[in-house]
């Protein structure tokens, strides 16, 4: 299939799992968040509800900064890939086009919307599908780096202490799995950014596994050659970059800068509350959530919906009292996930079918 051909395909697939994504993320949300304030107003009603007008007004005009700074980061990222690949898009452009890449992402299972609503609307703007796809891939990529490297490794020092921290002791068993797997496709992945064939070889043998076709059945070979397309792509990705060392570590520190100011707004959210944030407070609140965040991305659920907020709970049972836990966490997830849905949905639904609108407008 063409570049092209796909790129019409994805357009018309989006709509379909966006409706669907949506649906699950907002009822598992509804049902989680109920769950949350019944445990946590159980005993205490009528300050669980006071606690919602006791946050400071400050700290809300914080939290938005914060998030405004984020996208701006976001957007000078993409920005900083389009220039590596020799693409003029206003910042502005790319501003609509990540808010609207943030809200199909958010609302399909592991974010699977956003790479082909990136490429489309890239794509509207001039790019080429092959560059719109190389973009995409890029900034996905450096994401996942981000997280297949400092994931696992955080996992395997800290995993008893978090889990104590959080209570959470009963899940070793998951865990222990999940950073086995993590650990082989982190490795995967840095031994296919440095010998791209032997790293083939290795994922060719994983899907011939007898357990793993047991898994996949018929699927087997097709996921196969998917994980070998997407892996090629990552190393056409990599070697634009080398050629361009100075923006490719741009592009790393606007990555870690992004997420920096992503886990910042826990700590925000504390200090509305009257918590005293030290410097040992923010690292254990970030690497707190680094783990959850990780953790997450293997959830097939859209924004991880119920384990994100039950992670969070978590997190801030260790700095307020019960009653304001459920709150806390409803403006931890507002403004970390939905604020980005709702506002991403305008650009959304304003980007995806304008040009169907115009096309239809026009004389047959």
């Amino acid at each position: 299939m063409s570049s092209v051909n796909q790129a019409k395909l994805q357009k018309k697939t989006l709509p379909v799992l966006v409706k669907k994504g949506l649906a699950l993320t907002a009822t598992i949300s509804l049902l989680t968040m109920v769950c949350l304030f019944l445990f946590s107003s159980s005993s205490d009603t009528t300050n669980t509800w006071k606690s919602l007008l006791s946050f400071r007004k400050e700290h809300l005009l914080l939290l938005m900064a914060i998030t405004i700074l984020s996208w701006l980061i976001e957007g000078l990222r993409i920005k900083m890939i389009t220039k590596v690949l020799e693409e003029d898009i206003r910042l502005i452009d790319i501003l609509r086009i990540n808010l609207a890449t943030l809200f199909s992402g958010n609302v399909t299972p592991f974010t699977s919307g956003g790479l082909p609503t990136q490429v489309y609307l890239l794509h509207q703007k001039g790019m080429s599908v092959g560059k719109a796809t190389a973009v995409a891939t890029i900034r996905i990529t450096f994401s996942n780096l981000f997280f297949a490297i400092g994931g696992p490794l955080l996992l395997f020092f800290f995993r008893h202490q978090i889990l104590n921290r959080l209570e959470l002791t009963y899940l070793s068993g998951i865990i222990n799995y999940i950073l086995f797997l993590a650990a082989f496709f982190s490795l995967l992945l840095i031994l296919f950014l440095w010998k791209p064939t032997k790293g083939g070889i290795i994922v060719h043998k994983f899907f011939q596994l007898t357990s793993i076709r047991r898994i996949l059945g018929g699927k087997t070979d097709a996921i196969c050659q998917r994980v070998l397309q997407e892996l090629e792509e990552f190393h056409s990705c990599l070697t634009i970059l080398r050629k361009n060392i100075p923006h490719m570590i741009m592009i790393i520190s606007l990555t870690v800068l992004y997420w920096a100011a992503f886990f910042c707004i826990a700590p925000a959210v504390l200090m509305g509350y009257g918590v005293r944030i030290i410097l040992g407070n923010v690292i254990q609140i970030v690497l707190l959530q680094f783990i959850i965040i990780f953790l997450i991305s293997f959830l097939p659920i859209p924004g991880g919906s119920g384990l994100a907020e039950m992670g969070l709970y978590s997190v801030f049972a260790i700095y307020l009292p019960k009653h304001l836990l459920a709150i806390a966490v409803m403006i931890w997830r507002f403004i970390s996930y939905h604020l980005n849905t709702l506002v991403g949905g305008v650009f959304f639904l304003r980007m995806l079918f304008s040009k169907e609108k115009k096309e239809a407008d026009l004389p047959g």
